[in-house]
């Protein structure tokens, strides 16, 4: 006979995954509908410069079996995207919106994994308060109907997040399948962006100090630094061969850091400057990029006021309660898009605040709520100082919105009038 208890407990499992496909299934309509309410609008069109190169990258892979833009440049970009946007550009320009819907799915995505991981932290009523958010998001809605690497950078990002919580939380119940998912995820999100190199590097020299077998956490890094050298490699040995340099994080970061601190800069993106220097021309895409971010050092070693001041300006646009864009800064997007923001900043910070509750809460209770706030604000962090270097924008915090949201789950527990010991250990408790 199966003892009552675990019946209710396969119940209430079953009713977390149902709720968890509800999330699932409304992110996804609000932004297909977003989706085909533009492709009605505009169709095949792409309005931004780097949602044409991701499409003629991903083109040129399939019709000529070369990762290469129009230009002849092999290392514009990190190669995991295009090769996402590869498996539809065989369609023609119908592939762009199978593109679009793909993104649609990859970020609704994002509000199960959200619920889950909140969940598990802060109860059911945090899950479904965090999933909720990541399923409204409105910057992940609208970024999903352009060929921009944000949707599948999002939901790489947020799974390696949530593994980040479950190794530092839980060092003794993670097996090696968490370990792996941890290397797999950090090894996409650069491969996706990279500028993630950092944040991954970082997580991953966290892991031994979180384990109170140092020997053991030292084996896990090092099993994550041979997956990614496993997944960087081919990448390096094929830039080798065609452009004579490995560039493992491609050849665009000195143009991107020339944007961002070049004698035009201003703190947004504008790349004309390539058009009023014709020495570049002269140079391959890995001498233009060594060469580009040598003048860019060299301006900053000159002037480090004026990047202290250019700083101040990226971290307002990066923060931006509404986009940058003026197309989109008045209306109901900009309003929708300034609430949302503050919604979830107020619930991070309550999430936060749930550890410092009155009572007896069981301790590994809130290691579970510090390892999340480390594996939250560990990238929130690092990420705005890269964009306080690098040209700040809001898209650059699109994907840092639905780990704070993880957070966020918190203020089920923090608005929840008189949580006694008892109800917050069956509600909080790591599962």
């Amino acid at each position: 006979m199966v003892p009552g208890h675990t019946i209710e407990r396969d119940e209430q499992r079953r009713q977390d995954w149902r709720g968890l496909l509800v999330l699932a299934v409304a992110a996804f309509a609000l932004r297909a509908a977003w989706v085909a309410y533009r492709w009605q609008e505009s169709g095949p069109w792409l309005e931004f410069d780097d949602e044409r190169l991701h499409w003629q990258l991903a083109t040129k892979l399939v019709q000529r079996g070369a990762l290469v833009s129009d230009d002849g440049r092999y290392a514009a970009r990190m190669p995991l995207y295009p090769l996402f946007l590869a498996l539809f550009a065989w369609v023609g320009e119908g592939g762009i919106f199978a593109a679009r819907l793909a993104q649609a799915l990859v970020s609704a995505c994002c509000a199960p994994l959200a619920g889950r991981v909140a969940g598990a932290v802060f109860g059911r009523r945090g899950g479904w308060l965090a999933g909720a958010l990541v399923a409204v998001d409105p910057f992940n809605v609208f970024f999903c109907n352009l060929l921009l690497s944000e949707a599948v950078f999002t939901c790489v990002a947020l799974a390696f997040a949530a593994s980040t919580w479950r190794v530092l939380s839980d060092p003794d119940g993670v097996g090696r399948r968490g370990v792996m998912v941890l290397a797999a995820t950090g090894a996409a999100a650069v491969l996706t962006r990279p500028s993630a190199a950092g944040w991954v590097l970082l997580v991953w020299l966290l892991v031994p100090l979180f384990d109170h077998r140092r020997a053991r956490g030292a084996v896990r890094v090092a099993l994550c630094m041979a997956v990614m050298a496993g997944c960087l490699l081919p990448w390096g040995l094929r830039n080798r061969s065609v452009v004579g340099d490995f560039a493992w994080l491609s050849t665009n970061g000195g143009v991107t850091l020339y944007d961002a601190q070049g004698p035009q800069a201003r703190g947004d993106s504008d790349q004309s400057f390539l058009a009023r220097m014709p020495e570049l021309a002269e140079l391959d895409e890995v001498q233009r990029d060594h060469r580009l971010q040598e003048l860019a050092l060299r301006q900053m070693w000159a002037d480090p006021v004026r990047v202290l001041r250019l700083a101040g300006v990226k971290f307002l646009r990066t923060w931006s309660l509404v986009p940058n864009v003026a197309d989109y800064r008045r209306g109901v997007a900009a309003y929708a898009c300034a609430a949302f923001t503050l919604a979830v900043l107020a619930a991070a910070v309550a999430g936060l605040a749930s550890a410092a509750l009155p009572g007896k809460l069981p301790a590994d209770w809130r290691r579970s709520v510090r390892s999340l706030a480390i594996a939250v604000l560990l990238p929130v962090a690092y990420f705005t100082l890269v964009h306080c270097v690098y040209v700040g924008s809001v898209r650059y915090r699109v994907p840092l919105m639905p780990q704070l949201a993880l957070l966020g789950g918190g203020a089920a527990i923090v608005f929840r009038a008189n949580v006694s010991s008892d109800q917050a250990t069956q509600r909080a408790a790591p599962r």
